[in-house]
């Protein structure tokens, strides 16, 4: 997806983010389905200090050491300063401008624009599933969303001692697309073709919210060799703590 579409997308899923939070409620007294243990509060304090630590990433060009101060401010103030910190470093910083991230190919601001563009679509989900609303996400985006967190974090962040070199393949499958996942011994590889034991598919936002395990994938068709559903699910769980 464009940088641009990206971009778009990240002001509107923020927007419904903000939008779907009670304005009369204790959001520490509402719980998060998707992530246990956390209330709406932690969750809207979360999003916004990863707002505010990719705007260190990006204006400092290296990984930020020092938490930034939030004396004074409660979660919905955090996330409302932390995303108009974002914007307007977006606004000042092209996305061929150099910025730190973990991901070694992509140097640059780009990669935080669609990075936060699906943290933040993810993240309004949860916010929607703790006040009992939940909505897709927007197909286009939810594809995308898939092809980052196979390729940038599943990849990155699953090291050969946490699989079994040479499993057969994997394919998540979208309608007109598929990402393959490959066990190689030096790493796990994603391709757009190869011949797959275990086939996951179903419609793009089922499919990326069940690999951010935020689903069970009740829309989800399961086939070939179902221990490959455990194995996949297993290794999602870790690389998007």
């Amino acid at each position: 997806m464009e940088t641009s579409a990206l971009r778009r997308h990240l002001d509107l899923e923020y927007t419904r983010l903000r939008a779907v939070l009670p304005a009369h409620d204790d959001l520490t007294s509402i719980s998060v389905p998707s992530c246990p243990g956390w209330s709406l509060a932690d969750l809207v304090q979360h999003v916004g200090e990863v707002y505010l630590h990719k705007v260190d990433c990006i204006r400092l060009n290296t990984r930020p050491l020092q938490e930034p101060d939030l004396s004074g401010l409660d979660p919905v103030q955090v996330l409302e300063r932390g995303f108009a910190l974002l914007d307007d470093c977006f606004d000042k910083h092209p996305p061929h401008d150099p910025a730190w991230t973990w991901f070694p190919p992509e140097q640059n601001v780009a990669f935080w624009i669609r990075r936060m563009a699906h943290e933040t679509a993810v993240h309004r989900f949860d916010a929607e599933l703790a006040v009992h609303t939940p909505t897709e996400i927007e197909a286009g985006l939810a594809e995308d969303g898939i092809d980052e967190v196979l390729t940038a974090m599943l990849v990155t962040d699953i090291e050969p001692h946490e699989y079994t070199a040479g499993r057969a393949p994997i394919e998540v499958r979208v309608p007109g697309r598929s990402w393959f996942v490959n066990f190689e011994p030096e790493s796990l590889r994603i391709s757009t073709e190869g011949r797959a034991a275990t086939t996951i598919h179903g419609p793009a936002s089922d499919l990326e919210l069940w690999l951010y395990n935020r689903t069970r994938g009740e829309k989800l068709k399961f086939t070939g060799d179902l221990m490959g559903v455990g194995v996949l699910r297993d290794l999602m769980t870790e690389a998007t703590k």
